[in-house]
């Protein structure tokens, strides 16, 4: 199976509630990162990043890809992998995000179930202002 990362407690807790579609603790407490456009070579880093622990990396295709600069200058990516598991259909498209900084991308989450990806989605739309 694909291996997975979670994303810090905060989107654990947004995939739980049962309101619609973030508590309003998520909301107050999201800080907006300016957008930034990657270079190549970043959405390079980006992809062996995310490729690095997926099952089978070589059928990765990426969408979506959206990044922010967080205060330290890290830059907070989100995008959209899909790949072949190890049964050899693709997923779908799966939401994942993360850091990118000059060691290279390290996600934090890929996929997870539809509320996991669902708050994924709306954490990285508030992050990076995308609506």
């Amino acid at each position: 199976p694909m291996r997975r990362l979670w994303l810090f407690p905060i989107l654990l807790l947004a995939g739980c509630a049962g309101d619609p579609p973030a508590p309003p603790q998520l909301q107050s407490s999201v800080q907006v990162f300016p957008r930034v456009s990657l270079t190549q070579q970043q959405i390079q880093l980006v992809y062996s990043g995310v490729q690095r622990v997926l099952s089978d990396p070589n059928s990765a295709r990426f969408s979506d890809i959206n990044a922010g600069r967080q205060p330290d200058g890290t830059l907070y990516v989100c995008g959209l992998v899909d790949t072949r598991s190890v049964s050899g259909n693709y997923t779908g498209n799966q939401p994942f995000v993360g850091t990118l900084d000059g060691r290279g991308f390290t996600p934090t989450t890929i996929g997870g179930s539809p509320e996991q990806q669902h708050s994924v989605r709306a954490y990285c739309a508030q992050q990076l202002a995308l609506n």
